[in-house]
């Protein structure tokens, strides 16, 4: 990590030691998503930061200053990966960017995210505000489990994920359709160090299968 390296280099070096599961860089990571003014290098470092990133992470503001000069764009990409945290954490963070970017392309993003962790939209209108939304999440927060991580509003299981793509794969098989899911084989690829073998737009034959 010396001072020779360009700030893509460092990434490029510290994405191997987190896919192995070592995590001791992560501070210097940290470091380089919030210093970076390169766009390109903040989208994959936000992808690569809600791969990784823990509750205790996200508790602490410093970590995602970021935000506070986010562009449109990264700002979109925060919202749609937030949900791949699995934290409650994070929804502090998607009610702050829904203020400050109402109105925009981005709102509906991040109204989608946060519907998808805490299913808001059961007990209020889809446009809450987001004064509405956040006592909502209060609430629902008193609900959980502090070092529990969810997915679909309910504790995460490496099994029911895999279950329901093997459910999808054998619904869809030899229909020459894609898959067509996102957030699944992302999760099970962070969590088993592995590729997961069926992407978003594979499409399900025999052999995939």
């Amino acid at each position: 990590m010396g001072a020779s390296l360009t700030e893509e280099e460092k990434l490029i070096s510290l994405i191997p030691l987190f896919k192995s599961g070592d995590f001791s860089l992560k501070p210097v990571f940290l470091h380089l998503m919030n210093s970076t003014e390169n766009e390109k290098l903040v989208n994959l470092c936000i992808h690569v930061f809600c791969s990784l990133c823990t509750h205790e992470d996200l508790q602490k503001a410093e970590n995602l200053n970021f935000l506070s000069r986010v562009s449109e764009d990264n700002a979109y990409v925060f919202a749609s990966c937030a949900r791949e945290t699995l934290s409650p954490e994070v929804v502090p963070y998607l009610l702050a960017l829904l203020e400050e970017w109402d109105d925009t392309v981005v709102e509906e993003v991040i109204r989608d995210s946060l519907d998808h962790m805490m299913d808001y939209s059961e007990n209020l209108d889809w446009n809450a505000t987001g004064e509405e939304i956040g006592s909502y999440y209060m609430e629902w927060m008193n609900t959980l489990s502090p070092t529990f991580y969810y997915y679909n509003g309910e504790p995460v299981f490496l099994g029911n994920l895999t279950k329901s793509l093997v459910q999808r794969a054998f619904a869809i098989r030899g229909e020459n359709t894609p898959v067509k899911m996102k957030s699944v084989p992302i999760l099970l690829s962070v969590w088993s160090g592995k590729k997961c073998p069926l992407q978003y737009k594979t499409v399900i034959d025999e052999k995939v299968f």
